[in-house]
């Protein structure tokens, strides 16, 4: 029975997450570590990018959807409008359309996004095209009905201001027309309840000019009153969590960890999120993506598999849940994102997502933080190495879990038990498979340390093993 419950559970969590029974738009918890819906249900983000999903025609962009929660996620992360050259058709949408209709000059836009001269080339951001955003609501609209909570870039700046985003066409347009861009965006989707504003986009530093630009897009965004959505986060660079930004870190309701690089690790950033004052909700925004290394595309070289684990230490180390992507897919370019949706990677997440809602996830401190003592007893364990345990435990005593990386070269793990309200159960969840092992034969009392024997191998022959301790047991 323990092995056959995560199959069962996961059946149940894909009808129930069809039905789009979350109640938008999400608020703050009491707590503000999490996100919660108007029924007072915690809402754990479970994300997929989808850069350039704007890009494909209705049929793609409903197949990318349907896939997504029939693999549990309630959540995916896109570009209104798109800049990048290596994504799909940039700048247009999945109908042909461009977002803009004219030039800085008055002349009419042909789509062109590289310029002699930029300031009199450059789409006008005053001038949208109402066919294009036509597109947008419907896609926005499909999302909520589906349940999908959209983080949504209305200008994603791009890596360093470059071409994958739209930073120098911000600067062309200047401080009015952004403002009035971020004002109408704002006025246009004021009653759509399902989008998290996202801010920024892959750029943390600015000069003056650039600072200006963005801010002021913020300004217009921020200046409509009564907006169904109201929350905001945003895609610093590498290596810098949402709210630390120096500039536009105080604009954020919502805590995004972002680090595609090994030289800062996703536990010490995810930690830093979750202990950021004053709290806010924090989770995983982006790391390395699944076939984006070695055994795809070779974009990134720290994406090395299982990258599983940068999603089990994301969650587990910020509470508020995770966003995850695929090298093939976020471009959108037929037909390989078709291809690559259902990956080995792409099935861990659908484990995650399981596992996740088989606990009362929203109870849960990271290990060291908030008042939880250090649950995994060992001095070596610290948040910058590969090898870190993550661990958390329920504010109330119910539930241990704790996730042993790869890297992790012990064959025990060693649990302060006195974390538990009463008498344990202990089982060993296997990420890659989604079955559970008994840890022991016996119970476990609250007293002192446990050790538990690491079960070896996992069933895809890697060695990272969740471990979970509740009081209640499994049936």
């Amino acid at each position: 029975m323990v092995q056959s419950f995560l199959k069962i559970w996961l059946f149940t969590f894909i009808i129930i997450n069809t039905d789009a029974q979350v109640q938008f738009p999400l608020r703050i918890s009491d707590d503000s570590r999490y996100l919660i819906d108007q029924g007072d249900k915690p809402f754990p983000i479970l994300g997929r990018t989808a850069w350039f999903i704007i890009s494909q025609p209705e049929e793609g962009y409903k197949k990318f959807i349907e896939n997504s929660l029939d693999h549990g996620h309630n959540a995916i992360e896109f570009a209104a409008i798109t800049h990048w050259p290596t994504g799909n058709h940039a700048p247009y949408n999945g109908e042909g359309t461009l977002p803009f209709l004219r030039t800085l000059d008055g002349s009419d836009w042909d789509g062109r996004l590289v310029y002699n001269l930029i300031d009199t080339e450059a789409p006008d951001f005053t001038t949208p095209n109402e066919k294009y955003w036509q597109y947008v609501d419907r896609f926005l609209s499909y999302c909520a009905d589906k349940g999908i909570l959209v983080f949504m870039f209305p200008a994603y700046t791009g890596y360093e201001g470059q071409e994958q985003g739209w930073m120098r066409e911000m600067v062309a347009n200047g401080k009015e027309r952004l403002n009035a861009y971020g004002t109408w965006i704002a006025n246009r989707y004021q009653k759509q309840k399902n989008i998290i504003w996202m801010l920024q986009g892959d750029m943390g530093k600015f000069n003056d000019e650039q600072r200006i630009a963005e801010q002021s897009l913020i300004d217009g965004l921020k200046s409509v009153q009564d907006q169904k959505s109201n929350q905001y986060t945003a895609e610093s660079h590498s290596g810098e969590n949402a709210a630390d930004n120096p500039i536009f870190g105080d604009e954020m309701t919502i805590n995004g960890v972002y680090t595609w690089e090994l030289k800062v690790p996703v536990p010490y950033l995810a930690r830093k999120a979750y202990a950021h004052e004053p709290p806010m909700p924090a989770f995983l925004l982006e790391e390395p993506y699944d076939e984006e290394g070695p055994d795809g595309n070779n974009f990134n070289p720290n994406a090395t598999q299982p990258v599983r684990r940068f999603q089990w230490w994301g969650w587990l180390c910020t509470i508020g849940g995770y966003i995850s992507g695929n090298g093939y897919v976020w471009p959108f370019i037929d037909p390989l994102w078709q291809q690559h949706l259902d990956t080995e990677g792409a099935l861990d997440m659908m484990r995650l997502n399981g596992f996740i809602n088989s606990v009362q996830w929203w109870k849960l401190k990271p290990s060291g933080l908030n008042g939880m003592k250090d649950i995994i007893v060992d001095p070596m364990n610290v948040d910058t190495s590969e090898s870190y345990v993550s661990a958390a435990a329920a504010n109330d005593g119910s539930t241990i879990i704790a996730y042993i990386p790869p890297a992790y070269k012990g064959n025990r793990i060693t649990i302060d038990l006195t974390v538990l309200s009463g008498t344990g159960y202990a089982y060993w969840f296997d990420p890659t498979d989604g079955q559970f092992l008994a840890a022991q034969s016996s119970t476990i009392t609250n007293q002192g340390n446990g050790n538990f024997l690491i079960p070896g191998k996992n069933k895809a022959g890697a060695r990272d093993w969740v471990l979970l301790i509740q009081t209640q047991q499994l049936d």
